[in-house]
């Protein structure tokens, strides 16, 4: 897999956060910024904006007018749309409070990639590293950065991602712009002799350097030496090579793994991948290429399963296909479409939606019930329609079984161990019982 489709969902985040309400000038603050950030190339221009959840064009007289939409009590927050990239924004803030009096600039651009094209990429850095110069020269700053939003937020504490501003230099970034406060409080003689690519004294007191070129470079070995160099430079307290051991495992996330799943599961598996999120990708890639569900045990020789020992066979039937079965569909019809086709290709988007959701052993006994009886009937209804297979109902539920070729199959005790938890989805999937039986029939 190309390092560039493997890192697809990554983005870049700038920020920049002031120590003061820009709009405490009313109109006129927010109107400089707006200048800024208009200026700052036709890649990252505004084109849209979106006020209470509504997408306007943008302008800056319509924003006046309809300024009071994106106020709320001592909050405004206003969101301006890009439209050359697929996700690329800005995101305004303006906070009054008692000890909160602050402001921040945010841009997203989404995909990362824009800033490595062959053409483009050096000149939309520059133009987010002029960005961070004019608004440091016409504002008071407090912090700021431009980085990877993957990387720039892995290994976080809760409390960490809590915090407005970080507490001590964890990390650095690409970009990195440090107020005043911040750079006293570091020592400005320190601060100005970190080893970077580029340092730069602004007015009002701040400092703006760069550990690399471009954004794009910032998990190479290079990248991740002068990263590790200057933030123990900056915190002399720490040791080199742990901090750069720490970098180089960052760097993993980014470092395609090739997939090689079991085959009866593979696509349940990589379904569950929508769930881990890039910062843990490679890792949980590494760790479901090593897992192969238990063989299933839900079966018998057909010879030596009970025959039925219902009264009325049709209308056992009936009921497994035509209630049960027809419930499961009615449940998940919105969230698995499929589920209305009563297809094999249903399955794997059915264990993953139980996987997701972990229902099964969170519901109340009654209810988790229901969705047993729902889900054995409808994985017995797709084996009996698609492979041919016979009903043998049962009293007892669980004892139910599918004849297909020489074995009874016996979903409703399927669905019984699948239920039990998260990993019991993975462990008795109805998609590998299923394949097993469609293989015992080849």
């Amino acid at each position: 897999m190309h390092p560039d489709e493997w890192n697809r969902e990554d983005a870049l985040k700038f920020e920049i956060d002031f120590p003061c309400n820009a709009m405490d000038r009313g109109f006129e603050g927010l109107e400089e910024m707006l200048e800024i950030i208009e200026a700052t190339g036709e890649d990252f221009r505004p084109r849209r904006m979106s006020l209470n959840r509504r997408k306007l064009k943008y302008s800056r007289q319509k924003l006046r007018e309809r300024l009071h939409e994106a106020t709320f009590q001592k909050s405004t927050s206003i969101h301006l749309l890009c439209d050359r990239f697929s996700e690329t924004w800005y995101s305004l803030g303006f906070f009054e409070g008692h000890e909160n009096v602050r402001s921040s600039v945010i841009l997203r651009v989404n995909p990362f990639m824009v800033f490595s094209e062959p053409d483009k990429g050096e000149e939309r850095a520059q133009h987010l590293l002029n960005l961070a110069r004019v608004f440091a020269s016409r504002f008071p700053v407090t912090y700021g950065f431009a980085h990877s939003i993957t990387d720039a937020v892995m290994d976080m504490t809760d409390e960490q991602m809590r915090e407005l501003l970080p507490q001590e230099i964890d990390r650095v970034h690409w970009l990195n712009l440090y107020g005043p406060r911040m750079v006293e409080s570091i020592g400005r003689e320190r601060m100005l002799s970190t080893p970077a690519f580029l340092l730069e004294e602004l007015p009002g007191g701040a400092v703006l350097w760069l550990t690399r070129p471009t954004p794009v470079d910032f998990a190479s070995e290079e990248a991740r030496l002068a990263q590790a160099r200057a933030l123990v430079h900056l915190r002399p307290e720490l040791k080199l090579e742990d901090t750069l051991a720490t970098l180089r495992h960052r760097s993993l996330a980014f470092v395609p793994v090739e997939p090689r799943f079991d085959s009866d599961i593979a696509d349940l598996l990589t379904l569950t991948l929508q769930r881990s999120g890039l910062h843990k990708k490679h890792w949980d890639v590494e760790r479901l290429n090593q897992y192969h569900p238990p063989q299933p045990s839900e079966w018998l020789p057909a010879h030596q399963a009970p025959k039925t020992d219902v009264p009325d066979v049709p209308e056992a039937i009936r009921l497994y296909e035509h209630q049960y079965a027809e419930q499961l569909a009615a449940l998940l019809h919105t969230e698995v479409p499929s589920v209305m086709k009563g297809s094999p290709e249903s399955l794997p988007q059915i264990d993953y939606f139980l996987w997701w959701r972990g229902w099964g052993h969170q519901l109340p006994e009654a209810e988790r019930e229901l969705l047993i009886d729902s889900l054995g009937a409808y994985l017995g209804m797709v084996m009996v329609h698609t492979l041919g297979g016979t009903w043998v109902p049962r009293r007892k539920q669980a004892e139910a079984a599918v004849i297909v070729g020489d074995k009874a199959w016996l979903p409703f005790l399927r669905a019984r161990h699948l239920v039990q938890s998260r990993q019991a989805v993975l462990d008795f999937s109805l998609t590998q019982l299923f394949r097993h039986a469609r293989r015992s029939v080849r």
